[in-house]
């Protein structure tokens, strides 16, 4: 059962200049990189070797012909019976094949385990997802293909939670023993009222419907997970 989730919002800040935490974070962007390019690279082999097998071969011939009879006859409940059945088909051969987002993250350990596991685990497994993410685009027809990305180009990683890893406390963003402010202008008025609700941890309200039913769940203003981004603004490097 998926999970509720409560309303959510971004803000987003300059970090002041702190030479130590942005060497961190130069260097965890290019183990992050190094990581989505493993996985997506580990996904692709896969998927070429799967698309080798008799089996998915003769998968894409049966799906095809049922697809092409049920355009023209859309209610036609053997076909879609037919069809569930192949797709069900189809994926247990992509789990035989490791085609799956779990997959990236058991990977990801291995790597992270390489670079003396200096990229907390949330983070690793953030950065397999988003491998995963865009190689389903490609598995599933919606993209064409995926690109690796570039030395120097990864932009950002995150985390799940606030309280592990790269954390908000108390106008900081904290990484292990080092830290840095938040650049925020005492004009922006949106970022200082974020912020001072977060701080006095202000209640709210919202309304969540299940199965009909409609209940009003309370909350309080956190901060659910950081996200550490490199942005080049009017030609200069910053950390968001």
């Amino acid at each position: 059962m998926a999970k509720k989730q409560s309303p959510t919002f971004v803000l987003t800040q300059e970090l002041k200049e702190h030479p130590l935490l942005f060497s961190v974070i130069e260097k965890e962007l290019e183990i992050c990189r190094v990581m989505y390019n493993a996985v997506l690279g580990n996904y692709l082999k896969l998927e070429k070797q799967m698309k080798r097998e008799k089996q998915f071969k003769r998968l894409m011939r049966q799906y095809k012909g049922v697809q092409k009879k049920l355009e023209k006859d859309t209610k036609n409940k053997q076909l879609t019976e037919e069809k569930r059945v192949l797709q069900q088909a189809f994926k247990s051969l992509r789990d035989q094949y490791e085609l799956n987002e779990y997959a990236s993250h058991h990977w990801v350990k291995a790597i992270r385990k390489h670079f003396g596991n200096q990229v907390n685990s949330a983070v690793a497994q953030k950065v397999a997802s988003r491998a995963w993410g865009a190689f389903e685009k490609k598995l599933f027809g919606q993209a064409k293909r995926v690109f690796f990305v570039r030395k120097g180009e990864f932009s950002s990683f995150e985390g799940k939670t606030n309280t592990t890893g790269w954390r908000f406390v108390d106008g900081f963003i904290v990484y292990k023993n080092v830290y840095t402010r938040l650049k925020t202008k005492k004009k922006d008025t949106y970022a200082n009222e974020v912020l001072k609700n977060i701080q006095q941890k202000t209640e709210f309200s919202y309304s969540v419907t299940s199965k009909g039913k409609t209940t009003v769940v309370k909350g309080t203003c956190h901060v659910k997970y950081v996200r550490i981004v490199k942005k080049t603004i009017r030609g200069n490097p910053v950390i968001l």
